[in-house]
Parts: C-alpha cells; sequence; structure tokens
C-alpha cells in the first residue's frame, strides 16, 4: 500500500507544492547533463539564423513572436525547438530524465496523488529551458488537458532543476481555478503555444521552489509560465503521470517494469 501523504491542497485547490523531493546529487546530474545538451543544441541553432551571442537568440526569439525574421516556418525544425526551449527527442528520451521520478520520495508522492501502486509516465517526458533575459518564453495560461488528450486522467509534475524566485519565473497558477471546467482552445495565439484561456477574477500565483522541490497539477487547473529575467538558465522537466485505473493512447513507461509501453502493439 503507498505511504500517506498529505495531498489536502491539491485535492481542494488543483496544485500542490512539495518540498525536499529529489536528493540533490540528481538534481546536479541531470541538470549538468540538459545543460550541456543545451550547449549543443545552440550552436547549430545560432548558426543558422546567424547569431554568435545567447543575447542575440533571445532578441530574435523575440522577432519571430512578434511576426518578424521572415516567419519561424523557414527554419528548420531542431532551431525552432531550440528557440522555443525544447529539447530534441533524443533527449526526452534519455533513461537520465527518468532518475528523479524514480527517487524514493517522487514515488510516494505519485502514489498518494493516483491512489494507485502502479505508476506510468507519459513518453517522452517535456524538458524545456529558457535563457537569461529571455522575456518571449510565457506560455499561456492553460489547462494541461488541452495539450494531453490522449490520457484518460493524470497529473502533471513539474521539475525544476533550478531555485524558482520572482527573477527566474517559472509556474504562475491561477488561484480558484482547480475544479473548473475545460475550455475549449481551438487555434494557436502565436508560433509557439496555443491560445490562453481566460483568467478573469482568478488570483495569479508565483510558485516558488527550491531545486529539489516538485510542483503537482491536476488536468483542469490554469496555469502558464513567467518570463526569465534572472542571468541563468532556468531548466525543468515537465512528467505526466496516470495510475491503474486510467489508460492512454500514446507510449508510456511501467515504472514497476521499467519498461515503454506501444499501446497500439497492446490492442493489436
Amino acid at each position: 500500500m503507498y505511504e500517506k501523504i498529505d495531498i489536502s491542497k491539491f485535492q481542494s485547490d488543483g496544485y500542490q507544492i512539495f518540498e525536499n523531493v529529489i536528493p540533490p546529487d540528481i538534481i546536479i546530474e541531470v541538470r549538468n547533463f540538459l545543460s550541456q545538451q543545451i550547449t549543443e543544441t545552440f550552436e547549430p541553432a545560432k548558426r543558422e539564423i546567424g547569431c554568435t551571442l545567447d543575447s542575440d537568440v533571445v532578441r530574435v526569439i523575440g522577432d519571430i513572436a512578434a511576426g518578424r525574421h521572415g516567419g519561424v516556418e523557414s527554419l528548420s525544425k531542431s532551431t525552432r525547438d531550440a528557440l522555443s526551449g525544447h529539447f530534441s527527442l533524443e533527449v526526452r528520451l534519455s533513461q537520465m530524465l527518468w532518475k528523479a521520478p524514480y527517487s524514493e520520495r517522487f514515488q510516494a508522492i505519485l502514489k498518494g496523488l493516483l491512489a494507485s501502486d502502479e505508476l506510468y509516465m507519459h513518453m517522452p517526458p517535456t524538458a524545456r529551458y529558457v535563457l537569461p533575459g529571455n522575456i518571449h518564453a510565457d506560455v499561456p495560461p492553460h489547462q494541461d488537458i488541452s495539450y494531453n488528450r490522449h490520457m484518460s486522467n493524470f497529473v502533471t509534475i513539474w521539475v525544476p532543476f533550478v531555485d524558482i524566485d520572482d527573477a527566474c519565473g517559472g509556474i504562475t497558477i491561477f488561484e480558484g481555478s482547480g475544479q473548473a471546467p475545460e475550455h475549449p482552445v481551438e487555434h494557436a495565439s502565436s508560433v509557439f503555444w496555443l491560445q490562453g484561456v481566460p483568467t478573469e477574477g482568478l488570483r495569479p500565483v508565483h510558485c516558488k521552489m527550491k531545486a529539489g522541490s516538485v510542483l503537482a497539477l491536476n488536468k483542469l487547473v490554469i496555469h502558464g509560465s513567467a518570463a526569465n529575467l534572472s542571468n541563468h538558465t532556468r531548466i525543468s522537466i515537465d512528467f505526466r503521470f496516470f495510475g491503474v485505473s486510467d489508460r492512454s493512447t500514446k507510449h508510456y513507461l511501467d515504472m514497476k517494469r521499467r519498461l515503454v509501453i506501444n499501446p497500439e502493439q497492446v490492442m493489436s
């Protein structure tokens, strides 16, 4: 049976921060791995857009967001991913990213949130980075269900690998939306993200966290991300998990067996 975890705020508000979840050595190891991948990803991207400095890249990101720079369609997929702060599929598939959710307290929290001893993780996780001074990285307010219709139900765990303060940005929750109905989203509001959902009457709460803490979100709570005004890169991973009573139509990791499952092969 799963360890008893206090999830009362998650149940009432749709989100909850859990502190001191991931051991420091895992935080450092995964952060170093992802930092190296940023360097390797950005060099070809900078060459393609004709930049030599990261600060110039941030300027180009702003131009693209404003509809300038010839349009994002003219760029290669790898460069589009680099500019929007997404790691490559190869990086996202690395088992290095599994280290955080396999840590002991992380597992206990998941079992409490999902009321399930059997845990499944959507594959691949979404690893992201936001360059220093990037004011164009804001993901509009949204509900995770809009991006994840392949799962019947799930919990999102957002894991920052740097401290999240006022300057570094991070996740903003819109208090009071944890039990909100789903808002339909039909089109993109920018070259990078889906249209934002309405937040009138909801109080924004910036979730400040130390590296090693995690933020749990249900599929309906409205949240967005903030600009990185600090002098260091923000690195994070979004994980999505479901329990034994739920299903996914896309690849997922059976965490007990450490086996990636293709649902199409299971059904055939």
